[in-house]
């Protein structure tokens, strides 16, 4: 019926009764005088003069098309505005930047180097990543939660009816609304980290973003102590094995010398080697002295016996001393030496080994007990003094953009498919 009354009003102000009542006050009249139906009655007579010219009818039907097309898109604009204008709750929001530094780094000229070429540090960028990563977990969420109700906000009529949460929300649809307020934005140029937590009450939304920031100063090193503590635990493995092999090392030294009943069976060979070599050179000696006087002196001379018996005693010694250094003495001294040496490298090797292993397990005990990650906190978070979502300016011209380009779209699409039929 609505149709009706507005196509025969354009139909009079167009065409015909131009000088006559018009069709909303004979409407009016006709109720007051006849009665809701006898009107109903009378509208249908007035349009069926309508009805009987396709020509107008066809063009009050294309004009009542337009008309609910623009009432319609009309409709959206006016709803989504009066959303956003005056039912979604206005989020304050508040902000903090920080720098992740590792205090454990020898020199920033690297990392002012790659700063100045704006890529960022690697390892800050990696701190960076998993602080965010942490601030954006479920535990972090709990902890947030146990200290502020956050839940139970979310599902209050502090949140507008579109954003809040059902009573029977999920875990994950908690966590998404959490991690919908937190906004985190690293800068990978100057190496800053921006977080910013939203909330309808602003010193709420401060009293949140500093928590986190202090569970994220505590977490970071953390992370660092029990990679330390278990490096910690490796080493101390590494060392008590590098221990007891240089125990052995040294208990198998200790154990050959007291069989062999020698000290340093190198520096022995080595003075066997020496005593030879002086008998050797008196042997010579000896043998010079029997032949010059053996030329004017006879055999059974007193001084040649006696010469021939030095010689022969110092030939007997020279073949002792050599059997015993290299003979065939299952005992000999080069076999002594050779297992003598071998006993010693490998102890020299237990015992480097023991020292890198000691020296590597009081810098990591000292790794565990320091700080290595620390935050540096630029700014510290802000108490708003107004809300910052929604942007209702913005969202005003955004909406009102939208709604002309989709309403400029449907209507070009229904004149192509209107010409298309004609």
């Amino acid at each position: 019926m609505i149709k009706k009354i507005i196509q025969l009003f354009w139909y009079e102000k167009q065409n015909i009764h131009k000088n006559g009542q018009g069709i909303i006050k004979k409407i009016f009249i006709r109720i007051n005088e006849y009665g809701f139906l006898e009107m109903k009655q009378q509208l249908e007579e007035d349009y069926a003069e309508i009805e009987n010219d396709y020509i107008i009818k066809s063009r009050l039907n294309v004009k009542y098309s337009i008309l609910k097309t623009r009432l319609f898109f009309l409709s959206i604009f006016l709803i989504l505005n009066g959303y956003f204008m005056f039912i979604k709750s206005e989020l304050y929001e508040s902000k903090t930047a920080l720098i992740v530094r590792d205090m454990g780094q020898p020199s920033a000229a690297s990392s002012l180097g790659l700063s100045l070429l704006g890529m960022g540090n690697s390892s800050q960028l990696q701190d960076s990543m998993i602080v965010e990563e942490y601030l954006q977990s479920l535990d972090m969420y709990k902890q947030v939660d146990k200290k502020f109700s956050l839940t139970k906000h979310y599902e209050s009529d502090a949140v507008d009816f579109v954003e809040r949460l059902p009573k029977d929300a999920t875990t994950e649809q908690i966590l998404k609304m959490y991690n919908k307020h937190l906004i985190i934005f690293y800068d990978e140029t100057a190496g800053i980290l921006h977080i910013s937590f939203l909330h309808v009450d602003p010193k709420k939304a401060q009293e949140i973003l500093e928590f986190l920031v202090k569970r994220v100063d505590y977490q970071i090193n953390e992370f660092n102590r029990k990679k330390a503590e278990k490096q910690l635990r490796f080493v101390e493995n590494e060392y008590k094995k590098a221990k007891a092999k240089f125990d052995a090392a040294s208990l198998a030294v200790q154990e050959y010398q007291n069989k062999h009943l020698i000290l340093d069976p190198t520096a022995e060979a080595t003075s066997k080697s020496t005593i030879i070599a002086e008998l050797e050179a008196k042997l010579s000696q000896k043998k010079l002295e029997y032949a010059t006087k053996k030329r004017y002196l006879n055999d059974g001379n007193f001084e040649l016996i006696s010469l021939k018996n030095q010689i022969k005693e110092i030939k007997k010694s020279i073949k002792n001393a050599k059997e015993k250094l290299t003979g065939n003495e299952k005992n000999r001294l080069n076999k002594v030496v050779f297992a003598y040496e071998q006993l010693k490298m490998q102890l020299e090797f237990a015992t480097e080994v023991y020292k890198n292993a000691l020296l590597q397990l009081e810098t990591t005990k000292i790794e565990v007990a320091k700080n290595d990650k620390t935050l540096s906190i630029i700014s510290k978070p802000d108490l708003p003094d107004g809300y910052t979502y929604p942007d209702k300016p913005r969202v005003f011209i955004t909406i009102l953009i939208l709604t002309l380009l989709a309403y400029g779209i449907f209507t070009m699409l229904g004149s192509i498919i209107r010409d298309h039929k004609e």
